[in-house]
């Protein structure tokens, strides 16, 4: 692979569209196609994807075609789907599509062993389901509340469907420690009682560092209400059995996923288990096919009319040509509050890189910043940057057509709000408009001017038609493949995340130091190699 991964010619057309894209805007593309909502929208999984309100056209897309065709992207695609080592820097496949369609779409794998490995994990994850249901159905108190103990993306994607799928006041409640935060610890534990709460412990390793250390504390908190033994009744997932039955959990109480599922990609796994125990296992079933209906899309359609190329390409198009540093993603569903968080880690972590795949600097922009929130609340905070701050910023509206609900004025407001905006940002405000609107009220010139705002502004549309296991799937495995496609685009490697390892080790490393029992003449030596910002810090916190 070379290390430039955009041809001369394709950067000089595209860097030549933008231009004329900024000049000419988006509404004049209505005008000159009268079809043009029909033409860049998209119907799958009963999610209606509408790109119309971007700078998209076919000439643009024709060229993403070509920059496809010449970075090989369609082999690239094909080598993910049938296990080559396409995390590159880690010798790994990268297999998460398989827990959703263990067939495969009769994809002939590298290593056929691994179709036969997720079959075994689908199978498992439903027998030891069971199997745990039919241990707190003979408990004598039912439980009511889990603890799910995790980080990063054995704990995003489960709180995130958890939320999404359980339905209003569910049974049990999920209380997710996903940080080595004490406060969120002791307020879950607040919220609980020991005869009522299952604890499920969940790391791919078992060695997590921040993961043991708050299943120790819960441990401590069992064992200081009466329970002598708390490990007897957790629960383990993790790709590693081995570890978890050294830490203390009963061979019996592991649930194992496949050691080729990636963090932030195992919310199809058994990491999902504390989720499934309280929607159910059907519900998780319909969840995976589809995200294998859109794995399928994704991996049989060509690239000017695949959802995921598409929305891939208009992120590297903004970001590259259009200067866009940051995109923002707004879900217009209560349930879905968690969705930022979960793509933020999914698109910055994969994304974020600075070095090809063959280890030389990037030549182009890579991950924008990923950032968001839930509507209607962001329409009286940062919306009033989307509509007249000075920075381009790509949008997305997350909305859902029916309500899980009966409160029907509420969801009509709701939806009319997010449909507003959209049509705010692409449409604007002009002189004109202000004087016919207020011509009555007699406005200072300086109201008028503090009024106008350009318009312009490009937003994409995703209308889910019921917020359902299924759709969510679907909308998930979406985000997913996009992910890949920037990644190819730019010609990175976007499963390794070798960013966040020597935050961790200096971790290590500043923990004792904090310590105030820690004698000043052994924290002395270890201050080799920090700044003095840091040491003046590690400084002020021993004294506190």
């Amino acid at each position: 692979m070379s290390s430039t991964s955009i041809a001369p010619a394709i950067k000089q057309t595209l860097s030549e569209h933008a231009k004329q894209d900024l000049v000419k805007g988006i509404k004049c593309k209505f005008e000159s196609d009268h079809d043009r909502v029909a033409h860049t929208s998209y119907d799958i999984a009963d999610i209606h994807f509408d790109f119309s309100k971007t700078h998209i056209d076919q000439s643009m897309l024709e060229v993403y075609a070509d920059y496809a065709a010449k970075i090989e992207f369609q082999t690239k695609r094909h080598a993910l789907f049938a296990g080559e080592r396409v995390n590159v820097t880690e010798g790994r496949s990268v297999l998460h599509t398989l827990l959703r369609d263990p067939g495969n779409q009769g994809i002939e794998m590298v290593r056929p062993e691994t179709l036969t490995q997720a079959q075994a994990a689908r199978a498992a994850l439903l027998n030891q389901y069971q199997d745990i249901q039919a241990q707190l159905a003979e408990r004598a108190t039912p439980i009511r509340n889990i603890i799910h103990v995790g980080i990063g993306g054995s704990a995003l994607g489960p709180q995130l469907i958890s939320e999404a799928l359980s339905g209003v006041n569910p049974d049990i409640k999920i209380h997710f420690i996903s940080n080595i935060d004490g406060h969120q610890l002791v307020d879950a534990l607040d919220r609980c009682d020991v005869e009522s709460t299952l604890v499920i412990g969940v790391s791919k390793t078992f060695t997590t560092a921040e993961t043991l250390q708050n299943i120790d504390s819960v441990s401590d908190w069992f064992r200081a209400q009466g329970v002598t033994q708390p490990l007897a009744n957790f629960y383990a997932v993790t790709a590693y059995p081995d570890n978890a039955v050294k830490y203390g959990i009963p061979q019996s109480n592991i649930v194992s996923f496949p050691e080729w599922v990636g963090g932030r990609y195992s919310v199809w796994s058994s990491v999902s288990l504390s989720a499934a125990l309280v929607f159910g296992i059907e519900k998780f079933e319909e969840f995976l096919a589809g995200a294998a209906e859109m794995d399928r899309h994704f991996y049989q359609t060509e690239p000017v009319d695949n959802v995921c190329f598409i929305a891939a390409a208009l992120d590297h198009y903004y970001t590259n040509f259009m200067h866009a540093k940051s995109r923002a993603i707004f879900a217009y569903d209560h349930r879905l509050r968690s969705l930022v968080d979960y793509l933020q880690q999914l698109e910055t972590e994969s994304n974020g890189k600075d070095r090809q795949v063959d280890g030389s600097p990037v030549d182009q922009q890579t991950s924008a910043v990923i950032w968001g929130g839930v509507g209607t609340d962001v329409q009286h905070s940062v919306f009033q940057m989307l509509h007249q701050g000075t920075s381009l910023i790509p949008s997305e509206f997350i909305l859902v057509a029916k309500a899980d609900h009966e409160l029907d004025s509420h969801h009509q407001e709701l939806l009319a709000n997010g449909v507003a905006q959209t049509a705010a940002l692409l449409a604007g405000q002009d002189l004109d408009k202000i004087n016919e609107l207020h011509g009555e009220e007699q406005l200072s010139d300086l109201t008028k001017q503090a009024k106008i705002f350009s318009g312009e502004r490009p937003s994409t549309t995703m209308l889910l038609s019921q917020l359902t296991p299924r759709t969510l799937g679907a909308l998930l495995a979406f985000y997913e493949h996009r992910t890949f496609c920037g990644g190819v685009l730019v010609n990175i490697n976007s499963y390794d995340q070798m960013g966040v390892e020597l935050g961790k080790r200096l971790a290590k490393q500043v923990n004792p130091m904090l310590d105030p029992s820690t004698p000043a003449s052994e924290v002395q030596k270890n201050v080799e190699g920090f700044d003095a910002s840091t040491l003046d810090l590690i400084a002020r916190i021993r004294q506190a």
